[in-house]
């Protein structure tokens, strides 16, 4: 993606009479004398700073921030990261990850914490307004005086493109992780699947599983990706002799009772039996399978025979006081007092290529690596936490790949930027906090980060949005959520839980789906304001397909709080109850232009998929959109190409499906003096639209005359496209 809007900057940042300075505009004021500035390349810097004696945490000024719109990423538990919006330093919450700043409403400012060396960097605001960086090794051990890049400080006119082209410079420079164009993209992502999780939690076994695939297969949704969840492995106590909630940890490398013998019932006498069974029964292309970062939550047992070749010790957990500031998860109690069964890093990759060998084994194509950043709480005496997390990180990428053959990996959570800036090959995450189907006030909540947290990880792998419930009171927000995502598809229903209206505006009949082409982030007006709790502004996220755009609006306000905590009480404003109006635009979609064609002449045809109403406008028209508490719409932007001087002709897709313009795959025409045809590929089936400003003289599919239906007064032209076919041609004349 690329846009005139950038510009070269030829005066690099700098620090001048103590005042931080981009583009000759003052971004921080009062700069201490300690805070040194190396140029990097195109108009970007890294800050750092030396400190008066030797410590393995520094907390820096970085001297104050004022008067600026600003939104940051920050993690509001150790697993998971949210949105902040404000003006100035004191606005910006500990473990903050990215912060963009608006300056003078000219241009933006990006601020990375990135690593450097064995130290990994954060920011925050003081109440002061001062902003600070903190770095820390996680090891008492490793130490410094000084740090010459661990903040990295770039700007430009474009915000999506300036993020883009940032993570594209520190890619280079550090060497140390790979943008998210430069890695192979796992295969499930563009197929429907279902996870065991929420269906079942632990209590996943053969019988659910076997229920929930025959219960899509009767819908006529068979999903084609199966994520068996947490619940299937080996651990101690076990599941069944655990009911207080007692750290377990794995023993082996094998799938528990549940899976062996007399319980798999018909299905044969292991995992390996089962899998093989219901791939062939169900049509499944992939099955996954669960495991935590460190086997399980509380590691590997040191005890077990299997084990010791691992070399394990318990390892105690030291958090960082950034994590301590804010909601300390839960499911951190048992592991601070009992410690991690961690295995010696030497040793990681033997266990990571036997448990995957085992599971290859056994029919299994990928995995969901979860509880990633324990890491971080785990570097005393191994070097740090980014030194912990990259021999980790490393050999798990490779024993993906060259087990399971392809890079079919899923990592979760794992949004701290030691695993961002340390993936070389993983290139699929989880954006946001687990969709949790018994908490109503996270489910706005949880749309919205997911959006907003893609502006920077969407750069470094294939955002996750999780799955959801398709029988659900939000299911119609979620499933347009995730169908502008740019991400995987899949749901957890439990068996026999189903809207299969829901899951047909996703899926096509042969099980892939319409994945648009980038994450799915906020529009640019959008970046500022509080979708969530300002009470007045709706969320815009918008992708790209390969001839057209994709907006998504949608109400979060008046659902819940930032941030999502369990059982968290939120009172709405008198008169909340009345819809909110926005203001939509086709000039939404950043880089329309990319896919708009030589000839667009700038007006765009606009169908909203849910309302089924379809309007012209030029590109910078505007309209407006009044929705009530979650309530949302997707639009379907479409660049009106001239054929000639009297057609002007615009696809618009399968128009009963969330994401209507994913199905169309290219355009081609052929213009002659008496006649133009022009030919549209598209996959799926289902009602397809398009604009057109004149009635076709007749409509043909895989040169077989169709019928259609011509609306003169909004130019939709409709046909009913039928059959199974991944892909077909329709033609039109004019």
């Amino acid at each position: 993606m690329g846009s005139n809007e950038d510009i070269m900057i030829s005066v690099k940042p700098g620090v001048k009479g103590g005042t931080f300075m981009v583009r000759g505009a003052a971004v921080l004021t009062n700069v201490p004398a300690n805070i040194t500035v190396t140029p990097v390349n195109d108009g970007s810097v890294f800050v750092g700073a030396n400190a008066t004696s030797s410590s393995s945490r520094h907390v820096f000024n970085l001297g104050t921030l004022q008067e600026h719109r600003l939104v940051c990423l920050f993690r509001f538990k150790i697993w998971w990261m949210i949105p902040c919006f404000g003006t100035s330093g004191g606005d910006i919450p500990a473990e903050t990850q990215m912060l963009l700043l608006e300056v003078e409403n000219k241009f933006y400012v990006l601020i990375l914490p990135v690593l450097d060396g064995q130290f990994r960097t954060s920011l925050q605001g003081t109440p002061d307004n001062e902003l600070e960086f903190c770095i820390e090794s996680g090891d008492p051990d490793v130490q410094t005086t000084k740090i010459k890049e661990p903040v990295f400080v770039n700007s430009g006119n474009n915000p999506f493109n300036l993020i883009r082209n940032s993570i594209k410079i520190l890619e280079k420079h550090k060497g140390t992780f790979k943008h998210i164009n430069n890695k192979q993209k796992p295969e499930h992502i563009d197929w429907f699947g279902w996870n065991t999780w929420d269906a079942f939690y632990c209590n996943v076994d053969p019988e659910g599983i076997k229920d929930g695939l025959e219960n899509f297969s009767k819908g006529g949704c068979p999903p084609k990706l199966l994520i068996i969840d947490e619940g299937w492995q080996n651990i101690f106590p076990s599941y069944e002799e655990n009911p207080t909630g007692e750290l377990s940890r794995l023993i082996n490398l094998e799938e528990n009772a549940k899976f062996k013998g007399s319980k798999l019932d018909k299905s044969g006498k292991n995992l390996r039996d089962f899998i093989k069974t219901i791939k062939q029964k169900y049509g499944l292309k992939y099955v996954y399978i669960w495991h935590a970062m460190a086997g399980y939550w509380g590691g590997v047992l040191p005890e077990s025979e299997v084990m010791k070749k691992y070399n394990p010790k318990i390892q105690p957990v030291v958090q960082s006081p950034g994590n301590l500031t804010h909601v300390v998860c839960s499911t951190l109690d048992n592991i601070q007092e009992k410690g991690i069964g961690l295995i010696d890093p030497s040793k990681i990759r033997d266990f990571y290529n036997d448990f995957h060998s085992y599971q290859a084994s056994c029919g299994v194509d990928g995995v969901k690596v979860d509880v990633q950043g324990v890491l971080e709480l785990l570097g005393a005496g191994y070097g740090g936490r980014v030194s912990l997390t990259r021999q980790y990180l490393g050999a798990l990428e490779d024993s993906v790949t060259e087990t399971f053959k392809s890079n079919n990996l899923i990592c979760s959570m794992s949004l701290n930027t030691d695993f961002l800036y340390s993936t070389k090959k993983a290139a699929a995450a989880r954006a946001t906090e687990d969709f949790m189907p018994n908490e109503p006030t996270f489910q706005t909540l949880h749309v919205a980060a997911a959006a907003f947290n893609s502006l920077l990880i969407g750069e470094i792998i294939v955002p996750d949005w999780d799955m959801f419930y398709s029988d659900h009171i939000t299911a119609e927000f979620h499933g347009a959520a995730r169908a502008l995502s740019g991400s995987a598809v899949y749901v957890s229903d439990k068996p026999g839980s189903h809207d299969f209206d829901i899951i047909k505006k996703l899926v096509l009949p042969d099980g892939s789906i319409l994945r648009a082409r980038y994450a799915g982030r906020p529009t640019r007006d959008c970046l500022f304001n509080d979708p969530v709790t300002d009470g007045k502004s709706l969320l815009k996220i918008w992708n790209l397909n390969k001839l057209s755009g994709v907006i998504g609006v949608f109400n979060c306000q008046r659902a819940g709080i930032w941030p999502p905590i369990k059982g968290s009480i939120y009172m709405p404003a008198p008169g909340s109850g009345t819809p909110i109006s926005g203001i939509v635009s086709a000039g939404d979609v950043d880089a329309l232009e990319e896919v708009a064609g030589e000839n667009w002449r700038g007006h765009c045809a606009v169908y909203a998929c849910l309302s089924g109403s379809l309007k012209t406008m030029s590109k910078d028209a505007k309209f407006q959109v009044a929705l009530e508490h979650l309530k949302c719409e997707v639009f379907t932007v479409s660049p009106i190409r001239a054929f000639s001087e009297d057609l002007r002709f615009a696809p618009i897709g399968l128009l009963d499906m969330y994401n209507s313009g994913g199905a169309v795959e290219a355009m081609d025409s052929e213009n002659k003096s008496s006649e133009c045809k022009i030919k549209v590929r598209i996959r799926g089936c289902g009602r397809f639209g398009a604009y057109s400003n004149k009635k076709p003289k007749c409509c043909s599919m895989n040169e077989k005359d169709e019928e259609f239906i011509y609306n003169p007064i909004d130019g939709l032209v409709t046909v009913k496209v039928e059959g199974e076919y991944s892909s077909r041609e329709m033609v039109f004349f004019y």
